[in-house]
């Protein structure tokens, strides 16, 4: 009798459980939201961008150039949380390739990613109204170097943009949006423009302690005159994330698309050159808290 009746008590209550998880994937959730993390909380990040069959196209008085472009860009970064909006980043990893070749089946030359100079060096990060800052924590960069702490920075700006498409409205599992952003005044120079942007609260694994949603956002990015060059980009994103809702870390991400650039440029010794790039692209970026 009494297992009868331990049973009897526990059914109810079994029950009561599964109702609740049904319950808690119907009514709607915040999906973003501003949440700042802990003062020295580290973040281990390792992010990959890779285009492999990029047609890059030059036109000036003296030649034109089409050729088959390679790109790579893989960063392991150990990110401290110095304060609101700074973080001290540690370049573990910063390897890199851009070629350019005639491709011709089974001879396109092998992989060449070459270290970065700023491998091993520690940033100083933070973000201001502008946008985000990278600088070195010792020393001056070399102009290269200058270029590329201004590349990551506008890269951190982009997809900082995947919070925004998503919006703070709570949303059910399941539902589908449309991202209604307003576009910037006037030409400009320099700003995203986000267009044709539709959302999707795609899965939800739902546990005690962390849970994580799936979110599936694609659309349009353009901008005129991207950090100060003379020329239209228009980027197409299909972006998977896995957010985990506690923190709002997004612990895993996957974007593919197309990166399109047109515009003009002087370049030494030749003069005023067309450009015409049009690079399919594949972004991977993991994000994990680090025990101390």
């Amino acid at each position: 009798m009494k297992l009868l009746h331990s049973f009897a008590f526990c059914v109810p209550l079994a029950c009561a459980s599964v109702l609740f998880a049904a319950d808690s994937t119907q009514r709607p959730m915040v999906l973003s939201k501003t949440q700042l993390l802990r003062f020295n909380t580290v973040i281990r990040e390792n992010r990959e961008i890779r285009v492999e069959n990029g047609r890059s196209k030059q036109v000036n008085a003296k030649e034109t150039a089409d050729v088959t472009t390679r790109y790579v860009q893989r960063l392991n970064l150990l990110r401290r949380v110095a304060g609101a909006g700074a973080e001290e980043v540690r370049v573990s990893e910063f390897m890199g390739e851009l070629s350019h070749f005639r491709a011709r089946p089974g001879q396109n030359p092998p992989p060449n990613e070459q270290p970065s100079t700023l491998m091993g060096r520690t940033l100083r990060v933070r973000k201001n109204n502008a946008g985000w800052v990278y600088e070195i924590a010792e020393g001056k960069p070399t102009p290269e170097e200058r270029q590329t702490l201004d590349h990551l920075a506008f890269t951190a700006g982009l997809l900082d943009l995947l919070s925004v498409c998503i919006g703070n409205e709570p949303r059910k599992l399941g539902e589908t949006w449309r991202a209604d952003i307003p576009s910037p005044r006037g030409k400009a120079a320099g700003q995203a423009v986000l267009k044709e942007v539709s959302c999707v609260f795609a899965k939800l694994d739902a546990q005690p302690d962390a849970s994580l949603a799936t979110i599936v956002i694609s659309g349009v990015l353009s901008l005129e005159r991207p950090m100060g060059y003379n020329s239209h980009v228009e980027i197409t994103f299909d972006a998977t994330l896995v957010r985990r809702l506690s923190d709002m870390l997004d612990v895993d991400m996957k974007i593919k698309g197309t990166y399109v650039l047109k515009g003009e440029a002087n370049i030494a010794g030749v003069g005023k050159t067309e450009l015409d790039f049009n690079y399919p692209y594949t972004l991977t970026r993991t994000l994990k808290i680090e025990d101390k």
